[in-house]
């Protein structure tokens, strides 16, 4: 995806000329998972208490397309995966409508429809024997606020349902009806992010963030608030364009697991992703060399949650 620095920087419109536009970017990429409840294919049904790992490469399409009106080009519809959600690492596909108001403020409410969506084990817990799988649904809602009242400010807010079809957490573990109740994952979620733009010069950009996320489960035990920071930063040096970004998350928990020993939940988590463009290359001014890489450690006051995953991609990008 186009990483330029120009795009994050003074407020523009939201398209250069009316009518469509977008890009569309195929990369081939590597990725690894180490987890005992994101890894649901046939090898890890049987879970022995071992860290369950996962990599496998794959074929990674990415792009979007909008279109633009207005006398001052200044309504926007859109589909994809957007160039600021993949220049820090958010792989998702979007789709919704986009303002630009006078003083540059601009507004977009978009749905989500597969960031909830995926397959999950009924009961994670269930040791030494094969587990089943059920699906996860939901669908979320987005809406941001970029460059607040002409300002550097932007606030990012979204809202999910997550539902299971079939919830059978520490059914066999032998635990109460009562105990179960606290494993229920079935929740409400509420996600926000608060950024500034920091200037640093012409061909650097940071932007410093404060998240916050509600999991507002069924369960007690599954129940959490979120705080957490990320900075990113966008670099552009002659044709070489980088954008940075880390994070840092802390997930509290509210009621004590049943499972294990009656322990209240806590996570700490990192992340830390880095993407990369060369336009122009093969000569061609609106086809670009893109490459990025992530890594996300996960560790928890309960080793059976601790995550890691990291995945490397490179590619084209085709901009029209």
């Amino acid at each position: 995806m186009s990483l330029s620095v120009v795009s994050y920087g003074a407020v523009a419109k939201l398209g250069e000329s009316n009518g469509f536009s977008g890009e569309i970017a195929l990369n081939a990429a590597y990725a690894s998972k180490t987890s005992n409840l994101s890894n649901t294919d046939d090898e890890f049904r049987t879970y022995t208490g071992e860290a369950q790992e996962n990599s496998s490469a794959l074929v990674l399409p990415l792009g979007n397309v909008q279109y633009t009106w207005g006398s001052r080009s200044n309504h926007q519809v859109f589909l994809g995966t957007s160039r600021a959600d993949v220049a820090v690492g958010t792989l998702a596909l979007e789709t919704g409508y986009r303002y630009q108001f006078q003083d540059g403020t601009k507004w977009s409410l978009a749905i989500l429809p597969t960031i909830l969506e995926g397959e999950v084990w009924r009961d994670p817990y269930l040791e030494n024997q094969a587990r089943s799988t059920t699906d996860e649904k939901g669908t979320a809602y987005r809406m941001q606020i970029d460059n607040i009242a002409g300002s550097l400010f932007s606030l990012d807010l979204a809202y999910g349902k997550r539902e299971l079809d079939s919830e059978q957490s520490g059914l066999g573990e032998g635990l109460s009806a009562e105990e179960m109740a606290k494993l229920d994952r079935n929740a409400d979620v509420f996600y926000g992010k608060f950024k500034m733009m920091l200037p640093v010069n012409k061909g650097v950009l940071l932007f410093p963030a404060l998240i916050y996320t509600q999991q507002d489960a069924n369960g007690s035990a599954m129940k959490s608030n979120t705080y957490g920071a990320e900075i990113s930063s966008f670099v552009s040096a002659g044709n070489h364009q980088f954008a940075f970004t880390v994070t840092y998350l802390n997930r509290q928990y509210d009621g004590a697991n049943p499972v294990f020993d009656n322990v209240t939940r806590e996570d700490d988590e990192w992340k830390a992703f880095l993407a990369y463009e060369y336009p122009g290359i093969f000569y061609a001014d609106n086809l670009s060399l893109v490459a990025f890489g992530g890594v996300n450690n996960s560790s928890s006051n309960t080793a059976f949650y601790d995550e890691k995953d990291w995945i490397t991609s490179v590619g084209l990008n085709w901009e029209f």
